[in-house]
């Protein structure tokens, strides 16, 4: 016995076919290929950064920014590496932390802030990255959040691994609190 095929039936499979190839061809589209600069350009870009960092150094400050495009609060002076200790030399509540002197642990990283309860790590309030190489030795930590009058605070250091930008997933915490703080 031979079967017949409806006109409905044809035309339901050509509909299903062409709505798969414009689904196709939107995926498509719409996952093209990422255009990424190339080898060149970002040389171009990096030795573009180095000479505006050496500009800002001769300047004695370099603008202050968490993303680490910018370095924050800086001043041209050779990094001290060692043991790592900090002395934070005004505890006045606010937005920054003065540094007083400080020694690093490692030549390139990131300093912070976070709060300090009973002996416990909380919040990250603020970090400022660090670099012998470059010459970048902070004077202060612009924070995102406020110390307040009578909290304290942890000076803590981080690990940088090699992308400039901090990333508490990336950039690893050295287990140990630098000095503490309460804010006045």
């Amino acid at each position: 016995m031979a079967e017949t095929t409806k006109p409905e039936d044809k035309k339901t499979v050509i509909a299903f076919i062409v709505g798969l190839l414009i689904g196709g061809l939107l995926v498509w589209a719409f996952s093209g290929p990422t255009a990424s600069a190339p080898r060149e350009t970002e040389q171009a870009n990096e030795k573009t950064e180095e000479k505006a960092s050496d500009t800002k150094q001769e300047e004695d400050s370099i603008e202050a920014q968490v993303d680490a495009s910018d370095e924050a609060n800086t001043t041209p002076q050779t990094l001290t590496v060692g043991e790592g200790s900090v002395t934070v030399s005004n505890k006045k509540a606010g937005m920054t932390v003065p540094l007083a002197a400080v020694t690093y642990p490692v030549e390139e990283g990131w300093i912070g802030i976070r709060t300090y309860t009973e002996g416990r790590l909380g919040y990250i309030l603020g970090v400022v990255r660090f670099s012998q190489s470059q010459g970048l030795s902070p004077s202060e930590i612009v924070l995102q959040t406020p110390t307040r009058a009578g909290s304290e605070y942890a000076v803590v250091m981080y690990t940088e691994d090699g992308d400039r930008q901090f990333n508490l997933a990336a950039d690893t915490q050295i287990d140990k609190v630098f000095g503490s703080f309460t804010a006045e």
